[in-house]
């Protein structure tokens, strides 16, 4: 058992605060029985709604899109402000860049994903990210710097057409119209894989309706310090390029000796336990969780880590009553893309929206996180407020700019 300040107390650590942590930890404050020690480790002061930095880094403010997490930790829980440096599963230890060894009884791994750059020489020397908020503050300095400094238009170049790439290009053609290229570059024959083709033409045509390009079906091979080249033998030069094509899990896991998954994830088991060590829950993004219906893995989402953040507290729970487990079972409730800041698409239950109504719907999941992460009700009465008023105001601008010929000129 490793050195703890009160041994006689069953500490139970969170390492991450981000949907999957956050959901995790709030839970067990609430319903841990007495005498537990309950630590949340976060190397930042805020939770951020992940899925929303591309507003932050296309110029939104930052407290739309975060909650101190002061006013959300209470007793028994306490908070830890510290980067996690390192993992000793048999010493049952975790190590803090500031506070040195953390002991555990039960640790709960949250720290999220890194990019995935899949070996493709200089993109991880050259391309700006989005994953996390640090990153996202490089892209809206980096993009409003150039965009502010006059002459020609910057040419951004954004890689992977995935939720992020698409939600981050349409939020910058909004923010900076007209004062930007835009360009993204999708492998994959087609952008939004897993959207029905009605919503990905919806899409597109928004989208090049804003000026931007879109290359499909030609992945990069290589990046410099100026230029993409392509595998087709084209090269597109940039001011910025932001990589959207991919993520894996955290390096400390693989650093660690935990038995990973698919890129790098932890592969855990029924219950959300690391396979290697069943005192090591693994969710959200970092979580290797295969399925048993598809016999797919997760993919790292936000209803998947707080699907996952609810699932391992109750099993904890469980485990801590003397109770049996309970195996996680992901329920897929819907997929939503904004595309700018006037109109969205989606699914949910086999039905395709656009416009408005996936905009209201869009807007209802993410106002309802806020409230339950502790930010009021407010939120989400500004959210359900604001789907009608941009979707409207995006059809004014649309008509306006269709009849006076406002639309930004596509590039090559």
């Amino acid at each position: 058992m490793p050195e703890q300040t009160e041994t006689t107390r069953e500490r139970i650590v969170v390492l991450g605060a981000g949907y999957a942590g956050l959901t995790c930890f709030l839970e067990l404050q609430d319903h841990l029985p007495r005498g537990c020690d309950l630590v949340l480790v976060s190397r930042d002061r805020y939770h951020w709604f992940t899925t929303e930095l591309h507003t932050y880094a296309a110029g939104e403010e930052p407290e739309s899109v975060r909650i101190p997490l002061r006013r959300l930790v209470k007793r028994p829980g306490r908070l830890i402000l510290d980067y996690v440096t390192a993992l000793h599963p048999a010493r049952r230890e975790v190590e803090l860049k500031v506070g040195g060894r953390l002991g555990y009884d039960i640790l709960v791994f949250a720290l999220g994903s890194e990019p995935e750059f899949f070996g493709l020489p200089g993109v991880a020397e050259h391309a700006l990210t989005v994953g996390d908020p640090h990153s996202a503050t490089k892209v809206r300095e980096r993009v409003a710097e150039l965009a502010e400094s006059g002459g020609s238009p910057a040419h951004v170049v954004i890689v992977g057409g995935g939720l992020t790439g698409v939600e981050l290009v349409a939020e910058l053609a909004d923010e900076y119209p007209g004062r930007l290229r835009l360009t993204l570059l999708e492998a994959a024959p087609d952008i939004m894989a897993g959207f029905a083709p009605d919503l990905v033409q919806v899409a597109r045509r928004v989208l090049e309706e804003k000026g931007i390009r879109i290359i499909a079906g030609t992945p990069i091979v290589s990046v410099d310090e100026t230029t993409v080249h392509l595998k087709r033998g084209d090269e597109i030069a940039y001011d910025v390029l932001v990589w959207a094509g991919g993520v894996r899990g955290h390096s400390l896991l693989a650093e660690s000796g935990l038995e990973l998954g698919g890129r790098g994830r932890g592969k855990v088991d029924a219950f959300l336990r690391s396979v290697s060590d069943d005192r090591i829950y693994i969710i959200g993004d970092s979580a290797s969780f295969t399925d048993p219906g598809t016999g797919r893995e997760v993919p790292p989402t936000g209803q998947a880590a707080v699907q996952m953040g609810h699932a391992a507290a109750h099993n904890i729970l469980r485990r801590l009553r003397g109770q049996e487990e309970r195996p996680f079972a992901f329920r897929m409730r819907g997929q939503f893309a904004t595309l700018g800041r006037h109109e969205g698409v989606g699914m949910m239950g086999g039905e395709s929206l656009a416009g408005l109504p996936a905009m209201m719907v869009k807007y209802l999941v993410e106002g309802h996180h806020a409230w339950e992460m502790g930010s009021g009700v407010m939120p989400l009465v500004r959210k359900l407020v604001a789907a009608p008023v941009n979707y409207l105001r995006g059809r004014r601008l649309r008509t306006r700019a269709r009849t006076y010929g406002w639309l930004t000129e596509q590039r090559p």
